[in-house]
């Protein structure tokens, strides 16, 4: 679901009875994330109302193959509840068996964060989002997904005969009211649910390794944090997601990303990042910075899963980019002429990047990847840890 751009530039509308719901922020603000009096609760757009029943519906609808036009696939084929809501492959398959341009994101805390998917940075909204696997058709940049472009009637079919579903959406909705729109928010509302914060940093349970590796996190010789930065781990100084060229690739030594235009079948309808909706030459090679929470988990990195561990991850960061030396996509990207200024070579010594590796790993939230209530709700929930039963930390490390 987070690993496309969306095509149709669908926006939901609004439900009248919902929206005013939404703005007395009464039905719509009361449902209990468990999170301690100091933490927000995550925002959510105002036709997508968070409650018990949406939540529900949503987590179901999460896990349910016959959203897809072939029945094989749901959103959790492409997004693992234990690889952080990712799904391990370079580069998600969608439902008819094609090869997506873009690896799959992982999901965690998208109520307190925008926008979304990543080469577009105008999409904003959680449950428009989620419209992007539904209606991604083939073209020349993207490919069917959940494939049920012209099938939304045959979709709503199966669910109204399915005998769980009417009842819930009713329960959710206050009506029988089963169509794309609806599903659609019903599972923005369960994915808002989708909150990380109990990892052995936010419990403030950091190893010896880990200190020493948040240290040069933080540190200005380091500079990790300027562009994952605040308490998800994706945002500059100002506290703004930043779409940057990170020097991966530099074809030809032309300052391009593979691009299908101009590569051809190789370059898997890739596209040159944000420079696809801009057309801005300085914006070639711009992708959204992810968050890093769970990132250790989520492996393979980058917007075409290119860079197999996190190790290399590092190593790419240390050089000041990726120097290609053969093959069709041959380049220096350290010397990629729009790569953002913030990337650039490290010089870091080995018991550096160990201690790094440490600190990264200790962003990985083992409550979130167990939490029964984001399981699939037909098969046996996981065991989870027993430090999962304490209380969110009340103070986030925010820098």
């Amino acid at each position: 679901m987070f690993a496309g751009v969306f095509p149709l530039g669908i926006v939901l509308g609004s439900c009248s009875k919902w929206k005013v719901l939404a703005e007395a922020g009464g039905f719509c603000g009361n449902y209990d994330y468990g999170l301690a009096e100091t933490v927000s609760s995550p925002k959510h757009p105002p036709d997508v109302c968070v409650t018990k029943e949406t939540v529900t519906l949503g987590r179901h609808l999460f896990y349910e193959k016959d959203l897809s036009k072939n029945r094989n696939q749901s959103c959790a084929s492409c997004h693992k509840q234990s690889l952080g809501f990712s799904d391990g492959l370079p580069r998600s398959i969608g439902s008819t068996g094609k090869v997506h341009p873009r690896n799959s994101l992982s999901i965690s805390n998208p109520g307190y964060f925008s926008p979304y998917t990543w080469a577009n940075q105008n999409l904003n909204r959680l449950d428009n989002q989620t419209l992007i696997p539904f209606f991604s058709e083939n073209t020349r940049t993207t490919i069917e997904e959940l494939a049920i472009s012209g099938k939304e009637h045959v979709i709503a079919a199966r669910l109204r005969e399915n005998p769980k579903y009417p009842g819930m959406f009713r329960e959710a909705f206050g009506e029988e009211a089963i169509d794309v729109i609806h599903i659609a928010r019903a599972i923005a509302a369960f994915e808002v649910t989708m909150i990380s914060l109990r990892s052995p940093f936010d419990r403030k349970a950091l190893s010896e390794a880990a200190e020493r590796g948040k240290k040069i996190f933080e540190s200005d010789a380091a500079g990790c944090y300027r562009c994952h930065g605040g308490p998800y781990f994706n945002s500059d100084e100002k506290g703004n997601i930043p779409f940057a060229n990170i020097g991966l690739y530099n074809v030809e030594n032309k300052g391009d990303y593979p691009d299908h235009d101009l590569h051809g079948p190789i370059a898997a309808l890739q596209t040159q990042g944000i420079y696809a909706i801009t057309r801005k030459s300085s914006d070639r090679g711009k992708f959204k910075t992810p968050s890093l929470r769970n990132v250790a988990v989520s492996a393979p990195y980058m917007h075409d899963g290119s860079v197999s561990t996190l190790r290399e991850v590092l190593d790419l960061f240390d050089s000041g980019g990726r120097n290609i030396r053969h093959g069709v996509f041959f380049g220096d990207g350290r010397k990629n002429p729009n790569k953002d200024p913030r990337i650039r070579p490290l010089g870091l010594a080995e018991a550096q990047k160990s201690d790094l590796l440490e600190f990264l790993r200790s962003l990985t939230d083992d409550c979130f990847l167990t939490d029964p209530s984001l399981s699939d709700p037909e098969e046996m929930p996981p065991t989870q840890p027993k430090h999962c039963n304490e209380s969110i930390e009340k103070n986030l490390n925010r820098r």
